[in-house]
């Protein structure tokens, strides 16, 4: 039998792990140096923040609905059940990421943690202490999973994360 995690624990990691490495790609792709410790700072990270602002939401909802999917869903059965419900014609990114949440309660604290997550980057907070790791929205029926693929999501998403980031300046300087 595989070690199981609470979903709420992986949850709030996905949408940290995402700010953090998102905001660590703009912050590297856009400053003059990235060595320089003084881009970290908080009046830094806020400027990095708003001026970004508007990709933060898209670039989520794109690679967090992989990891939620991931989550809620049997690797068999996304594909399937994916289609179905895109069968109706257009489907919104908001209606995406409620199928992929699978349920209110789960959509509910994903929408509590990214609005947390983001508070704390505005107020120039780039990186979560242990503590304010610890302070995430908990929701206990939304079940448990497998703790190695729990792993793997996390895993996925920085990197997704920090890529989309690094490629923002790309995109922008690319002509069309």
């Amino acid at each position: 039998m595989t070690d199981r995690i609470e979903k709420d624990k992986v949850l709030a990691a996905v949408v940290r792990t995402f700010f953090k490495y998102f905001t660590l790609g703009i912050i590297e792709a856009y400053a003059d140096d990235p060595n320089d410790m003084s881009v970290y700072e908080p009046k830094s990270v806020k400027q990095f923040v708003v001026k970004h602002f508007e990709k933060y939401s898209q670039t989520f909802n794109e690679e967090a609905f992989y990891a939620f999917s991931r989550m809620n869903y049997l690797e068999e059965e996304v594909e399937e059940e994916l289609k179905k419900f895109m069968s109706g014609g257009n489907v919104s990114a908001m209606e995406l990421m409620r199928f992929a949440c699978r349920g209110d309660e789960f959509y509910s604290t994903m929408v509590s943690e990214y609005k947390r997550n983001m508070e704390l980057l505005l107020c120039g907070i780039f990186s979560a202490t242990p503590e304010q790791a610890s302070q995430y929205s908990r929701c206990s029926s939304i079940g448990e999973m497998a703790q190695d693929n729990a792993e793997a999501i996390i895993n996925r998403i920085a990197n997704k994360a920090y890529e989309k980031g690094k490629s923002i300046k790309e995109n922008r300087n690319m002509k069309v």
